[in-house]
């Protein structure tokens, strides 16, 4: 394999001014069902206990003259940040078909249910418009089990201009009563990220 990547820890005590790591090693690597490529780790605190969704590679593919890696979501918790347990189970169905590529899992809660918000690629012409990152939608009761629609989800590509071939690497906040989503455009954000707010007539809580 061309590059390897696994998830590790950095700590700030100064408020965000400067982070150290925690130590050599990464705090979530690889195990015999998660071969490669651990990484774009999302965290969140929902009770009492901090949940990650992150991606794993699955399988190498060879297109146009070189490999490229097959990635899906996963999701490990931890009682305290740093000792993680995977709960060893592809979160969400593939749209594309089978060597789909996921990343950027963001998980929000609304009125109990939890709402994921991630990108997702073909293996073939990615960093074009035709094969591009598009951002879809799941939602699950337990944080586990996902139900996949992502035509809930209206964040579509522009004919022209900076998110006209992708959009991708969705993050979710809520400000001043307002639920907002950051997405990045094409060539994975080198030309500009966008800001979308949920129309108060489509709330999550309803989905």
């Amino acid at each position: 394999m061309p590059f390897n990547a696994a998830i590790g820890l950095a700590i700030s005590r100064d408020g965000g001014e400067s982070f150290q790591r925690l130590g050599d090693g990464p705090v979530l690597s690889y195990s015999p069902d998660e071969p490669f490529l651990l990484g774009s780790p999302r965290i969140r605190k929902f009770d009492d206990r901090w949940q990650m969704w992150y991606v794993a590679g699955k399988e190498w593919l060879r297109t146009s003259g070189k490999p490229e890696p097959v990635y899906k979501i996963r999701m490990a918790s931890s009682a305290n940040g740093v000792d993680w347990v995977k709960h060893g189970k592809v979160l969400i169905a593939d749209k594309l078909g089978p060597h789909e590529c996921q990343a950027c899992p963001d998980v929000t809660i609304c009125n109990g249910k939890y709402h994921m918000f991630f990108s997702y690629r073909d293996i073939h012409n990615y960093k074009k418009r035709e094969g591009g990152y598009r951002i879809g939608y799941a939602s699950s009761e337990d944080m586990v089990n996902w139900f996949r629609n992502d035509n809930l989800v209206d964040i579509r590509l522009s004919e022209t201009g900076w998110d006209s071939e992708m959009v991708n690497y969705p993050h979710v906040f809520v400000l001043d009563g307002e639920t907002y989503m950051l997405y990045q455009g094409n060539e994975m954000g080198r030309t500009g990220f966008g800001l979308a707010i949920l129309d108060k007539s489509e709330e999550l809580a309803s989905r």
